[in-house]
Order: C-alpha cells, then sequence, then structure tokens
C-alpha cells in the first residue's frame, strides 16, 4: 500500500498535475496583482498556506525524479 502511495506521489503525472497547479495560481495571482495590487496578491496567494505546501511537494517530488532518472552531472 505505501509503494503505490510512494509510486503514484513521485509519479512524472503527479509532477506535471503540480506545475499546472502552481502555474494556474501564480497566472491566478498576476490577474489579482493587476486589479487589487501587490499586497492583496500576496496575502491571497503566495503566502497562503496551500501555496507554501504546493511548493514543498512540487520541490520534492523534482528532487525524486532527478535522482530517479539520473539527471545530474557531477
Amino acid at each position: 500500500m505505501l509503494k503505490r502511495l510512494q509510486k503514484a506521489f513521485f509519479s512524472i503525472k503527479s509532477a506535471i498535475i503540480m506545475m499546472l497547479l502552481f502555474a494556474a495560481s501564480i497566472g491566478i495571482a498576476t490577474f489579482i496583482e493587476n486589479d487589487y495590487g501587490t499586497q492583496t496578491a500576496w496575502a491571497l496567494i503566495y503566502t497562503a498556506k496551500w501555496f507554501e505546501i504546493l511548493m514543498v511537494l512540487l520541490g520534492l517530488n523534482l528532487l525524486y525524479n532527478i535522482f530517479r532518472f539520473r539527471l545530474f552531472r557531477r
């Protein structure tokens, strides 16, 4: 069960979904910033817990996949 969950979380498909969510949220934040100002965009999007969790999960996923597919050079 844990292996299946780990495999699903660290998959390329989940990374793509998280990247799309990230792109959509910063796009929405840009529109909010244009209409209501920078402080409102920061309050609603950039400092929200869900956005911080999304960034951490995306970072962990990408880091795992870098080592999984050996995408680094020494």
